[in-house]
């Protein structure tokens, strides 16, 4: 492996976690946001944040996934299975069951307090988060919030452990090497068929569901995750971005990013005016989500790659504070939006400006 540090790989972490704090302030103000989302401000909403949201939705995690499995199993080769499963333990488990149990509930308690709903906060986590005292086990409101990431984490690298002790040549690097048209090509047709499939099967792409208290998980995107993390993984094991492996063409992949930037999001708001059924729309929805996914998932890649692998002061400050961004933004942001609820200013100001605030506190 090259002695040289990824600093591009910190940067895309950087910029994906800041841009997932943009975006969870932007489904506050988007239309149709999902009615059980934290702070919706309805007198203050815009299609434009519609597209955006469903924009971002498509890469944001699969890129935190692969940034996941590809230094994953570079420290497990790196420091062996005690200390790497030490560092597991205080970095992702610890924080992601002690955010679960501290922070959760009163992030998801916003879904109540912000509508003015009549609910007490202790009624609220033990008749809605913690318990359900109809049908027993978690309640309805039960989430992980952001911490949901942790769970499935936890659960690759399970996986991805086994799999090495099964198989200990996959702790060993291979010559650098160039992966095929057939792996792009297989990706599209994955997520295609995963879209298509799950569409019809749970009939609710925003589906989340909680398997007891342990996972909190989406099912139609939990596959795509699955194969980010180790493509990841063979990354790493293929020697992916050092001088003689692969690297994404930003020429090949960043106009097709470009292309599905423009016609994914408008697909979705208008999508349904041009077709005769539900059918023809989530068809041409899988064709246009998987040429997204790939498009994205390559071309961000290419483009850090390729313009952002190196590092300042801030940049590196930025990175190194990345993660404790992630673990803090929810608990900070949503309570900005809230206070800025009766600011009669339109969606565009109003988003940016709970943005700034949000960003420089979570930051500081």
């Amino acid at each position: 492996m090259m002695g040289k540090r990824l600093f591009f790989m910190d940067n895309l972490k950087m910029f994906i976690i800041n841009l997932m704090i943009v975006f969870h302030l932007g489904l506050c103000y988007m239309a149709y946001a999902p009615e059980w989302w934290y702070v919706v401000d309805t007198e203050h909403c815009s299609l434009f944040l519609t597209g955006f949201v469903c924009w971002v939705d498509v890469f944001i995690m699969p890129i935190m996934f692969f940034v996941s499995g590809y230094f994953g199993i570079m420290t497990l080769n790196k420091h062996g299975d005690g200390k790497w499963w030490s560092g597991r333990f205080k970095r992702i488990i610890v924080p992601w069951i002690g955010g679960t149990l501290l922070f959760a509930a009163p992030v998801s308690y916003l879904t109540f307090f912000s509508r003015n709903a009549p609910v007490s906060f202790s009624e609220f986590c033990s008749n809605w988060f913690f318990f359900d005292p109809v049908n027993g086990g978690s309640g309805v409101f039960f989430s992980h919030i952001q911490y949901w990431f942790l769970g499935i984490l936890t659960v690759f690298y399970l996986i991805l452990f086994i799999l090495t002790k099964l198989d200990k040549s996959m702790l060993e690097q291979c010559a650098p090497s160039k992966p095929g048209k057939v792996m792009a090509w297989s990706l599209f047709i994955f997520v295609f068929c995963n879209v298509v499939a799950m569409d019809i099967i749970t009939g609710f792409d925003d589906l989340w569901i909680h398997l007891s208290y342990f996972l909190v998980l989406q099912p139609c995107r939990v596959l795509p995750y699955v194969w980010a993390f180790f493509l990841g993984a063979y990354a790493w094991r293929h020697q992916w971005f050092t001088e003689d492996g692969y690297k994404p063409s930003v020429a090949k992949w960043v106009p097709l990013f470009a292309v599905m930037t423009f016609a994914y999001p408008m697909w979705i708001l208008m999508g349904r005016f041009f077709v005769a059924n539900a059918l023809q729309f989530v068809f041409i929805r899988g064709i246009l989500q998987a040429a997204m996914f790939t498009s994205s998932f390559y071309g961000l890649l290419a483009i850090f790659c390729r313009f952002f692998n190196r590092t300042n002061k801030f940049w590196s400050e930025m990175a190194a504070n990345s993660y404790t961004m992630y673990y803090c933004h929810m608990q900070i942001v949503f309570p900005v939006a809230y206070f800025l609820l009766p600011l009669d200013i339109s969606w565009f100001p109003k988003w940016i400006l709970s943005s700034i605030i949000g960003l420089i506190i979570v930051y500081c």
